[in-house]
């Protein structure tokens, strides 16, 4: 199996190269490996405003993404490591990877167990967060490696920004969770990517620019990063208010999008502020390849 690094740190370039990879953009099966800036991942049917603390994203410069797969929301940072196992099948053995991954540091002396949820748990917290997509192109597999990320911030922006009367978005299952370096306080990133590489007798390759060219990545970057996809995706949900909303759209009790704009009438302009922090400059951040 091909082992591929990303040398780009921006979360919507690495989905858009992992989604270009799962459709026929390489041969298959690799592993790609990538190290995200500081953001929040949403699984595919989740709703920001209960998944997220916005106004602390927002504060700390912490990005907000929705990705293509289900699942759960998770934090990445400088000091956790992505894994994505895309294969030609249409169906993906779910245990089949995280089993990988634990053969690969049981040889490097690290014993890691393996949750009924194809979680990686380090003595009895969870350190690997997983999640799967099955298309007519192939499948993937991918998850966090926890190996130094800031867990007080992880904590803070999971919290909730509301709750919601109802909702048919999917909830995360919140699990205490570990660094590896809180047990092995010498083992970095590149440690963990030579110690699977290894596994998989083969070297890591680093991807260029280049790739970045073709016009279907550009075309998936541009959507990862697009109002109707980070907010328009967000499953129907109503707030005690009355207020409903699907796909990002008004229900009730007016037309429109759920936005400053169409709640300053029904809202106060505090919790407006606090439902609509400004993400603009992540917008305009997000462009850059970084």
């Amino acid at each position: 199996m091909k082992v591929f690094t990303s040398p780009f740190q921006n979360p919507f370039i690495n989905l858009a190269l992992e989604d270009h990879f799962l459709r026929g953009g390489a041969d298959l099966p690799l592993l790609f490996l990538y190290v995200n800036r500081p953001c929040v991942v949403l699984g595919r049917f989740q709703n920001p405003w209960i998944e997220c603390n916005l106004p602390y994203l927002v504060d700390n410069d912490i990005w907000m993404v929705r990705r293509q797969s289900g699942g759960g929301c998770v934090f990445h940072d400088e000091g956790n490591l992505n894994f994505s196992f895309i294969t030609p099948d249409p169906m993906i053995e779910r245990r089949k990877h995280v089993e990988l991954l634990k053969d690969a540091f049981l040889k490097a002396d690290i014993e890691l167990e393996i949750s009924p949820r194809h979680d990686l748990w380090l003595k009895g917290k969870k350190i690997s967060g997983s999640a799967f997509k099955q298309t007519k192109y192939g499948s993937f597999h991918h998850g966090t490696f926890l190996v130094n990320s800031d867990l007080d911030k992880l904590e803070e922006s999971l919290k909730h920004t509301l709750v919601a009367k109802s909702t048919k978005s999917i909830a995360s299952v919140r699990s205490k969770v570990t660094a590896l370096q809180n047990e092995y306080p010498h083992v970095e990133i590149s440690d963990v990517i030579e110690i699977i590489s290894h596994h998989l007798k083969t070297r890591p390759m680093e991807l260029d620019g280049t790739l970045l060219s073709i016009p279907e990545v550009q075309q998936s970057f541009d959507d990862l990063r697009s109002w109707e996809w980070l907010w328009g995706e967000t499953p129907a949900f109503e707030l005690e208010e009355g207020i409903a909303v699907r796909k990002g759209e008004l229900v009730a009790p007016k037309s429109g999008r759920f936005s400053p704009e169409t709640m300053k009438e029904i809202l106060s302009q505090e919790r407006i502020q606090k439902l609509f922090p400004d993400f603009s400059e992540q917008h305009s951040s997000s462009n850059l390849i970084l």
